[in-house]
């Protein structure tokens, strides 16, 4: 049975490796549109510029595409808006110094949790096969 649970995530992830293989580079719109989606709207609370209607959105994802054309990467772009608006203005932060927290507490609480229920489930299976 886990053989066949194992086959089938292989399968899974070698179709999805040969999708992104076969679909080749995104197209300037569509990696713009990634682009802004990974950056916080100053004006809006907690949403993208990609999917922002301020006029500040808009200016920013102009700025996005003209970066774009200019032959910047990704993480060259988002260190542009971050030098410029502060580490905060990206939704999705780099993995060490000062947002090492924000990845790991997540990760600990799941541990935590799945600990928790192991142990009480641990409590509880002796008792459910014992008879009166």
């Amino acid at each position: 049975m886990k053989n066949r649970y194992y086959l089938i995530l292989i399968g899974a992830l070698t179709a999805v490796i040969i999708f992104g293989a076969v679909a080749g580079d995104p197209s300037p719109e569509d990696r713009a549109h990634a682009v802004g989606a990974r950056i916080m709207c100053p004006v809006c609370q907690g949403s993208a510029i990609a999917n922002s209607p301020s006029d500040t959105a808009t200016s920013m994802m102009e700025k996005v595409d003209e970066l774009i054309a200019a032959g910047m990467t990704d993480d060259q772009i988002l260190t542009y808006f971050s030098d410029r608006y502060g580490e905060f203005i990206i939704l999705d932060p780099a993995f060490g110094g000062k947002t090492l927290l924000v990845w790991l507490l997540p990760a600990a609480a799941f541990g935590i949790g799945v600990g928790m229920i192991l142990r009480r489930r641990r409590r509880i299976e002796p008792n459910v096969g014992s008879s009166p």
